[in-house]
């Protein structure tokens, strides 16, 4: 996968300079979201970059985080700890260009992911930090979906997008079947130079 994320980002960079150079062909954007993980609530924060190839393909790389709004689990002395993850992700963005001022892109993300499963609480003041954390993995992420691209006035853009983002096994006890897996919703805005 390494090698891959590598080679897609030569391959981006070498065929952005070649490319003509339009206007507004990079996109830099901040997101957040939520959705639904394994039946939880998650919020989330994340960025992308990407570069345009003709009018209707971007590519680039995405990373996002997010965690559990609420839920929170007991271990076997009943301390509470809660999920966190956050992934890497090649991002490959099929679009139609309906008018001048909007876009309607189909984002398609593949990459590599962390999941850990950590302490909250009084009880995580009182544990080393190399202890607060009971679990952590690996994993790789999939995910597909929708976003309208509103194109304002200048270099920005607002998104809102809706999808599915899936992972590979989780090899933990500690996390249920298809924990990550679930919808997804996110607000974005993007500066585009």
């Amino acid at each position: 996968m390494k090698k891959l994320i590598t080679f897609s980002l030569m391959l981006i960079l070498v065929a952005g300079g070649m490319a003509a150079a339009d206007e507004y062909r990079w996109n830099a954007g901040l997101i957040i979201g939520g959705g639904n993980a394994g039946g939880d609530a998650m919020g989330g924060i994340g960025a992308e970059v990407t570069r345009e190839f003709g009018d209707n393909l971007e590519l680039g790389f995405t990373a996002y985080a997010q965690s559990e709004v609420d839920g929170a689990h007991k271990d076997a002395s009943g301390h509470e700890y809660h999920l966190e993850s956050g992934y890497s992700a090649l991002l490959i963005k099929p679009k139609l260009r309906v008018n001048e001022w909007l876009e309607i892109g189909l984002p398609l993300e593949t990459g590599n992911g962390l999941l850990q499963y950590r302490y909250t609480g009084e009880y995580r003041e009182e544990v080393r930090w190399t202890e607060e954390i009971l679990d952590r993995v690996n994993h790789s992420v999939y995910s597909a979906g929708i976003e309208p691209k509103l194109l304002l006035a200048g270099h920005g853009a607002v998104t809102i997008g809706f999808g599915y983002r899936g992972t590979g096994p989780l090899r933990t006890d500690l996390a249920e079947s298809g924990e990550l897996d679930g919808f997804w919703g996110r607000m974005g805005y993007s500066y585009r130079f």
